[in-house]
C-alpha cells in the first residue's frame, strides 16, 4: 500500500479580496441610486380625476404647503420671502395639502406671481 503524507493542517485561509470587492460594488450602487431619486412630497395632496403626469425638468422647483402652514422649498424649510428667489425660469411644482386654508395656498400663488414664475403646477393625486 502507498502511504501518502498528511499535510498538518495550516488553518484555513479566508480570502477576503472578493469580499471587499462585493461591499464596493454594493456600497456604489446604493449612492448612485439614492442620488437619482426623485424628491417626493409629504403632504396629503387633493385627489382630482383628470390631470397630467408631469416630466421634471433640471430647473424644477418644488413647493410644499404642510397642513401648519409651514413651506418647504426642494425639500428645506422656507418662508414666503424665499419664494422670491425662485428664478423667474424655472418651473414650480406647488404641493399643498388637502388640508390647508385656501388664503395660506393664494399667499404662496402671490408670491409666485410676484416673482414673476409663470410655468406653475399644482399637484394632486389621481382617484
Amino acid at each position: 500500500m502507498i502511504e501518502f503524507k498528511k499535510r498538518e493542517n495550516e488553518g484555513s485561509i479566508l480570502d477576503i479580496a472578493p469580499l471587499v470587492d462585493m461591499v464596493f460594488l454594493l456600497l456604489i450602487f446604493f449612492l448612485l441610486t439614492n442620488s437619482y431619486q426623485k424628491h417626493q412630497v409629504s403632504v396629503a395632496l387633493p385627489a382630482t380625476k383628470s390631470g397630467q403626469e408631469i416630466r421634471e425638468s433640471r430647473k424644477t422647483y418644488t413647493i410644499e404647503i404642510k397642513r401648519n402652514g409651514t413651506l418647504i422649498i426642494n425639500g428645506k424649510p422656507a418662508t414666503l420671502n424665499d419664494i422670491k428667489k425662485i428664478p423667474t425660469t424655472a418651473e414650480v411644482n406647488v404641493a399643498g395639502d388637502k388640508n390647508i386654508s385656501y388664503q395660506t395656498f393664494m399667499k404662496v400663488l402671490d408670491r409666485l406671481q410676484e416673482a414673476g414664475v409663470n410655468n406653475v403646477n399644482l399637484l394632486t393625486i389621481k382617484e
